[in-house]
């Protein structure tokens, strides 16, 4: 009997608890609604002052923004073609060299040797030859005179082969020793700036193991990564601005020199090359850099000043007026959206009257008075 009074108990106030709820949801949705009716009342024949302007047909021409790397047009490790000690390292990081500049020498006292010993090989080889020639001059003589034999004659003629190898021999052993020797003494193969040095004098550096790095910094190149929906937009020769975020966003002049001429898998992007002079020295490579490059003209297009857009649910739309001066919002389908302007492919005519400021004050149905733009507004 206790049990069924308490499901009673439970039973009623459950449904006085969802009773109580359901009045209170109902109070709160009428007020709102109640608000809102009056916001509405309150807005019924306000006049809202805002600006506007015509749709308009135009020329546009797009600019296209990329992220950019600066980079040497030139860069090379410097290192030397044979194994040595650093005896000497004559450049150090930032220096400017020109080509033929020593970078460093190396020990070089045992290939001296060498040469000098292949030298006299060398000297050694020729009197040897000197002599067979001589001995061959005698035993053709004697020959003619029947006095030795065919044997004696082809003897001497050998000897003097050989003796011709031997010169041979000797000159290319002192000729690569002579470019071992020359090789010791590191040279820059072009003007540049030393970027980086790897090793300092003293260590032992094997061939092709790099002492410096040398770049060529007279002019920089902005490597910029374009899609494939961009390629078409720019082509070589074209003018491009730099602006270089290290040095607050100052900007130069560069051109397009190079542009890939096949696309890069998977993603099928497309690298462009911006030349960019460095007169001045200030660019570093490494820098990170924006480019701005003009794209293909857009001429004679519907566009609406990018002020006058107003976002709706990730939408673009603009403020239309009517004959009877109330706006309503209507959505656009557009094309190519920067600097100032919007291109309107589809939403809104030629001649229509859109709302460029005071959209906060704004929402369908309001009664407007529209103003010219201020002065330097679009």
């Amino acid at each position: 009997m206790g049990i069924l009074v308490n499901k009673k108990v439970i039973t009623i106030t459950a449904i006085l608890f969802l009773a109580l709820a359901g009045v209170i949801f109902f109070r709160i949705h009428s007020n709102l609604k109640a608000n809102q009716l009056r916001a509405e009342r309150a807005s019924q024949g306000k006049i809202v002052e805002v600006e506007g302007a015509r749709v308009a047909r135009r020329d546009i021409s797009p600019v296209i923004t990329l992220s950019a790397n600066l980079e040497a047009v030139w860069t090379a490790e410097i290192s030397p073609k044979v194994d040595g000690r650093i005896e000497t390292l004559q450049v150090d990081e930032g220096d400017l060299v020109r080509a033929g500049t020593v970078i460093a020498n190396l020990e070089a006292n045992e290939l001296a040797a060498q040469v000098t010993q292949a030298e006299g090989n060398l000297l050694v080889a020729k009197a040897e030859l000197e002599q067979a020639e001589m001995d061959l001059k005698r035993a053709e003589m004697l020959a003619k005179q029947d006095a030795i034999a065919a044997q004696a004659l082809d003897s001497a003629r050998i000897k003097r082969d050989l003796s011709i190898g031997k010169v041979k021999a000797a000159e290319g052993n002192l000729s690569y020793l002579a470019t071992r020797l020359d090789n010791a003494t590191v040279i820059a193969p072009r003007d540049g700036t030393v970027v980086k040095r790897h090793l300092q004098a003293g260590f032992f550096v094997k061939a092709g193991s790099p002492i410096v790095s040398i770049a060529d910094d007279s002019t920089l190149l902005a490597k910029a990564t374009l899609g494939e929906g961009q390629i078409t937009q720019i082509k070589v020769g074209a003018p491009a601005t730099v602006l270089v975020n290290a040095l607050a966003d100052e900007a130069f002049t560069g051109t397009v020199t190079r542009i890939s001429p096949a696309a890069a898998l998977p993603a099928r992007t497309f690298t462009a090359e911006i030349s960019i002079p460095n007169e001045r020295g200030v660019l570093k490579p490494g820098m990170f850099a924006k480019v701005e490059l003009i794209g293909n003209q857009r001429t004679g297009v519907l566009a609406v000043p990018e002020g006058a857009l107003v976002l709706r649910e990730d939408q673009k739309t603009v403020y239309v007026v009517n004959s009877e001066n109330k706006v309503q919002q209507q959505l656009l389908k557009l094309g190519y959206v920067g600097n100032g302007w919007a291109e309107v492919l589809e939403g809104v005519n030629e001649g229509d009257m859109i709302i460029t400021a005071g959209h906060n004050k704004l929402k369908d149905g309001s009664v407007v008075n529209v103003s010219a733009p201020r002065e330097g507004a679009q």
